[in-house]
């Protein structure tokens, strides 16, 4: 068996993996957009490929998976194609054309009569990502994703490390936190606790900025709101987003839950016009936000992906307004801005927010990676998904591998 990474050995995003099989059939490992601009070739995404695995959805991993066409199967779990329709849906978009083929976690399936695919369910800041364990000519590579142990699904890590797969010939091996500095919060725990004490004291309405995929956030702010007896607003796209994770949890808070409450603009709910979401569009109206946001706005948080500036000029005048920014801060520098960064870097100057950032990686620490690849035990370790794998090998180095690789982009390898 082949192997080659087409991205993902000097970055961070834009992950593809490609593996050939001894019989010529090439399966791919995500096919992610990048998240910066410093190396726009994607060229690479017009090869050829039989047949691709997607670990989960967030953009720098599935972002360009559409580029092989409506033909190659895609392999997917049931609640990462949902997030990506409603995304697409919510931006107006058309939904992806894409053969989708199913991925359930702990179940093995065999992909082109050549690839035997075991998919682990792990700990991320996306509510479902997979860790995969492909077995092929004889060889077993396994595929770790991101993942982490601080969240609320930690457990799958623990589950990881007092079960590993055994006998790995290569472990890819993700390492976003190599260059980052120790978090100020080091798991979701501590993030609620910060997020509670604040939400307790209000004096006015919190705003809690954050990806609404991020479902551990969400959870955190909930709790946070249960505590404290607010009512917590969400918008309808992050209510449409509770809908398609409670198929993986019956017990996530939808805007079924008592204390929360539905901003629902007519430009989002249009993009839910369809009977099949008539249940869906009854229950938002049933819970629409009401005018006492502006009466007394301390009773209410505000759980969103970005601010209403007009919302805050109006309740400003009841007192400083609490801005959480509880997503990575990188995203408030100008090499990483998104389309909400001009604005919270305008509003955390204010006098009347007080700007507060509370967030936790959905990625593993060091510590954790030297653990996972401990527990795994493979022969030879891939750094992937790092803006430095030569620190990641001297740190494997140093716990005893003998057979840590820096690869190249683009060049291909073999299993031996």
């Amino acid at each position: 068996m082949k192997i080659k990474i087409y991205r993902g050995t000097q970055e961070i995003g834009g992950t593809c993996v490609e593996l050939t099989a001894d019989n010529g059939k090439i399966l791919w490992i995500d096919l992610g957009a990048p998240l910066d601009t410093k190396n726009p070739d994607t060229s690479y995404r017009n090869n050829k490929v039989d047949a691709l695995l997607i670990s989960h959805p967030h953009q720098d991993h599935y972002g360009l998976m559409e580029s092989i066409g409506s033909e190659v199967p895609v392999f997917i779990g049931q609640v990462s194609e949902d997030l990506i329709k409603a995304t697409k849906r919510f931006l107006g978009v058309d939904p992806p054309r894409c053969n989708f083929k199913r991925l359930t976690p702990w179940v093995e399936v065999t992909i082109l009569e050549t690839f035997t695919v075991y998919s682990y369910l792990v700990d991320h800041s996306s509510p479902e990502a997979f860790a995969f364990l492909i077995q092929c000519d004889g060889k077993k590579v396994f595929y770790s994703g991101d993942f982490r142990s601080t969240g609320r699904k930690g457990f799958l890590y623990d589950r990881m490390i007092s079960n590993p797969p055994k006998n790995i010939d290569l472990l890819l091996i993700e390492g976003t936190m190599i260059e980052r500095s120790k978090q100020e919060y080091e798991n979701e725990a501590e993030v609620e606790k910060a997020i509670t004490e604040i939400v307790m004291n209000q004096q006015n309405m919190t705003l809690v900025v954050s990806a609404a995929q991020n479902i551990d956030r969400f959870c955190s702010v909930f709790t946070a709101c249960l505590k404290a007896n607010k009512m917590l607003i969400i918008d309808v796209y992050m209510a449409f987003v509770l809908e398609m994770v409670s198929k993986m949890s019956d017990r996530l808070p939808t805007i079924d839950a008592f204390r929360v409450l539905v901003y629902n603009p007519k430009s989002q709910m249009d993009k839910v016009t369809e009977e099949e979401f008539q249940d869906f569009v009854t229950k938002v109206n049933a819970k629409s936000v009401h005018g006492g946001i502006f009466i007394k706005p301390e009773k209410f948080v505000y759980f969103l992906r970005c601010p209403n500036e007009k919302l805050i000029d109006k309740i400003s005048s009841k007192g400083e307004i609490n801005l959480i920014y509880s997503q990575w801060k990188g995203y408030l520098k100008e090499e990483h801005k998104t389309f909400c960064t001009d604005l919270i870097n305008k509003l955390k100057d204010q006098k009347k927010v007080k700007f507060t950032l509370i967030h936790t990686s959905g990625h593993a620490t060091l510590e954790e990676l030297k653990e996972f690849a401990k527990a795994i035990n493979p022969r030879k370790i891939v750094p992937i998904h790092t803006d430095n794998p030569v620190k990641m090998k001297k740190e494997f180095t140093t716990i005893g591998f003998a057979d840590v690789e820096v690869w190249e982009d683009g060049k291909e390898y073999t299993i031996n």
